[in-house]
């Protein structure tokens, strides 16, 4: 007789061997870092779309747009005291909390303007912002007391603003906190205070639209530098200057991490659950910058060292929130400040895989300010003159309220009062014409002003001819601003349902008022890297506002309807997340026949035997699943053995259970997928069918 050794035995086959994460082990330098311009750091987001990198810029209000390597910068500005950053879901939208101006901005991240404002209300401080989730932008802000750090929400629909009360929880951060959100969990916000010793940070669940409290911890007597989310959702990954902790968020169980590391500065998860920490005082205390982690592991699979600038006396340390990964991508951005010289702050970007970039790029001009024309190529002759204008106009306008722009013409000394200059407008009704009416005329100092009412909302520019005379060359100038347009009505349906593998789904989106264009698109955007983006549909809306598109399911899909906007309505972008199981089957093998206890079909092994099981699964690169068996024992099923098994590229797996169990004990065996941590996120959780089987001699 076999020892009664109770073991489940996996075969894991050809390419489900291992998990492929896009690290290579060892130590490495940036592959590229570029200057900032900018004079302090606020936060900064990643745009896996149009590979770009933003930077806020508090003190200066402005916000830096580069390339992946930090080159092609461009400034935009005119968000006064600018801090935390949120890209949309599909990238077409950065928000940023602009607390100088009590609301939160929505930037076009194709053409880097501003499309939308969202005031929050003058006596609400503005510090953070992620979203959107359950169509609504959270931001972090404090009451009038200290003691008051809470949670506050936009609804991107109705701009309607509504402050949660900590004080209903009994929790209440003693600042104005940071907020932190994961792809592990993408309901889940966290609201962290990282201004004073206690070290709280308070877990909300938002997916319902409400704010509902999940978990409030305390974690040190010392600062907290930062916290994310694990890749599994199911921990708080929290970060000091003394050492860091997990948090269960379900209970809120807290247990050291990292042990032989300190002075953490920053951190940051993956999509796939890879760990990113960065510390401070490297150079000082001969440590690396930044170490990657797999999920779980305790030993680093990569570390990274800055490389020394000029104008420090120490290498760069890279700043509180001042990591980011590549959505999708292996790709870690780092904002680093160097010592002894003022503005002096860099970004690194880290496992680049194309670092190689024209360097240096000047910086382009803000988007709000004016180019001046060169004029004719010609050469220059002595009797005439070529001027150059210069407008200076606000950012931003209402529609339908006057706006002013002055300006000033001078080729060396200004040009004689009473030169005349046409008007032109053009916005997204006019782009070319006539001029909107009449002339400028300078005075004796080369100035100029005019006053016109917009009647078209979005980018609208203004442009100044010169025609030139005898004496000066002819000369333009142009400068942009951004008119307010109405936010429209805008829902996409059947958000957060779970379907079936292969079904075939309607979806309809419902467009509210607006002026003119009554177009909507509606695209699907499956899980993972190797599908991309597609349009489904774009057609008029019918008389109930409505146009619907089908799309058949295979795992997770973001659906996004795009209204592109008008003379009068923003543009508008909303999205639902069809969730989507896999398709399972698992049979049970090295039976030799099949009988029925009560109503309940069993495969019948015998004693001698072991029985073999063979899952197949809808096929993913990596995939994982968890094979679980339950024991009939005291008329109940109980819980017996379970284990996490790879699938091969074909979606097929194979376990079994060896040892020796008496005739008639009965068990069942199933397959799951999504509730293991090495579970890929492509599909919804699925739960196979039971499959039962006895023992016989």
């Amino acid at each position: 007789m076999r020892i009664s050794r109770v073991a489940i035995a996996t075969t894991v086959l050809a390419g489900a061997t291992a998990v492929g994460f896009g690290l290579a082990t060892g130590t490495a330098l940036a592959d590229s870092d570029e200057k900032l311009p900018i004079n302090t750091f606020g936060d900064i987001a990643v745009d896996a779309v149009h590979q770009r990198v933003f930077v806020s810029d508090p003190t200066s209000g402005n916000i830096v747009a580069t390339n992946y390597q930090g080159h092609e910068a461009t400034q935009m500005t005119g968000f006064a005291g600018v801090n935390g950053l949120a890209l949309s879901a599909d990238s077409s939208v950065l928000y940023a909390a602009v607390s100088g101006g009590h609301r939160i901005a929505a930037i076009a991240t194709d053409t880097l303007t501003e499309t939308a404002s969202y005031p929050v209300g003058d006596t609400v401080t503005i510090r953070d912002v992620v979203g959107p989730i359950s169509g609504k932008l959270w931001f972090s802000t404090i009451g009038a007391n200290v003691g008051t750090g809470t949670i506050g929400s936009v609804d991107l629909a109705t701009s309607a603003v509504a402050v949660h009360d900590a004080r209903a929880d009994g929790v209440g951060l003693y600042s104005t906190p940071e907020i932190s959100t994961g792809a592990g969990a993408p309901g889940l916000i966290v609201l962290t205070d990282t201004d004073t010793t206690s070290g709280d940070s308070v877990v909300y669940d938002v997916s319902s639209g409400a704010a509902d409290l999940k978990l409030a911890a305390e974690v040190f007597g010392e600062f907290t530098s930062d916290v994310a989310i694990s890749g599994d959702g199911a921990e708080l990954i929290q970060a000091g200057y003394n050492g860091s902790h997990r948090i269960a968020i379900s209970d809120g169980t807290k247990t050291a991490a990292y042990t032989s590391l300190n002075h953490f500065g920053g951190v940051e998860v993956a999509a796939d659950g890879r760990v990113a920490l960065s510390l401070r005082g490297a150079s000082v205390f001969g440590t690396q910058d930044v170490y990657v982690f797999q999920p779980g592991a305790t030993t680093p699979e990569r570390t990274f060292k800055l490389p020394s600038v000029a104008g420090s006396y120490n290498r760069p340390e890279v700043v509180g929130r001042g990591l980011a990964w590549e959505p999708g991508g292996s790709r870690i951005f780092a904002v680093a400040e160097g010592d002894g010289t003022q503005n002096n702050y860099w970004l690194y970007t880290l496992n680049d895989s194309d670092p190689v970039e024209p360097d240096p790029t000047t910086v382009s001009p803000s988007p709000s300010t004016s180019t001046p024309s060169p004029g004719p190529t010609e050469t220059n002759s002595p009797e005439r003159l070529q001027p150059t204008i210069w407008l200076t106009a606000p950012a931003t306008a209402t529609r339908g309220q006057a706006l002013t722009i002055t300006g000033t013409i001078n080729a060396n000394w200004p040009l004689p009062a009473g030169k005349e200059l046409a008007l032109w407008r053009h916005d997204v009704e006019t782009t070319s014409g006539p001029s909107f009416g009449g002339v400028a005329t300078t005075d004796a100092n080369g100035e100029f002003r005019f006053t016109n009412t917009p009647p078209a909302g979005g980018e609208v520019t203004y442009e100044v001819v010169f025609e030139g005379d005898a004496d000066y060359y002819p000369a333009t100038a142009s400068a942009v601003v951004q008119v307010s347009r109405t936010t429209p009505g805008l829902t996409l349906d059947k958000n957060k349902t779970v379907n079936a593998y292969g079904a075939t789904v309607t979806f309809t989106a419902t467009l509210g008022t607006t002026y003119k264009n009554r177009v909507v698109e509606i695209w699907a955007d499956p899980y993972g890297s190797d599908q991309a983006n597609r349009l489904l549909k774009r057609a008029t809306v019918n008389s109930a506002g409505k146009v619907a598109a089908s799309f058949k399911l295979t795992r997770n899909t973001t659906l996004t309807a795009r209204f592109t906007g008008d003379a009068r309505y923003a543009p508008r972008t909303v999205t639902s997340v069809a969730y989507t199981k896999v398709a399972v089957n698992t049979k049970v093998t090295k039976h030799f026949k099949t009988k029925k206890i009560g109503s309940v079909s069993y495969y019948v092994v015998r004693t001698t035997k072991d029985p073999h099981f063979v899952t197949t699964m809808t096929a993913y690169p990596n995939r994982f699943h968890r094979i679980v068996i339950q024991r009939y024992k005291n008329g109940k099923w109980t819980a017996f053995e379970s284990a996490t098994i790879g699938l091969d590229a074909y979606g097929v797996s194979e376990a079994w259970i060896t040892g020796y169990y008496p005739a008639g004990q009965r068990f069942r065996v199933r397959a799951e997928y999504g509730n293991s941590p090495y579970s890929d996120k492509i599909n919804a959780t699925t739960y196979g069918a039971w499959r039962y089987y006895t023992y016989e001699k």
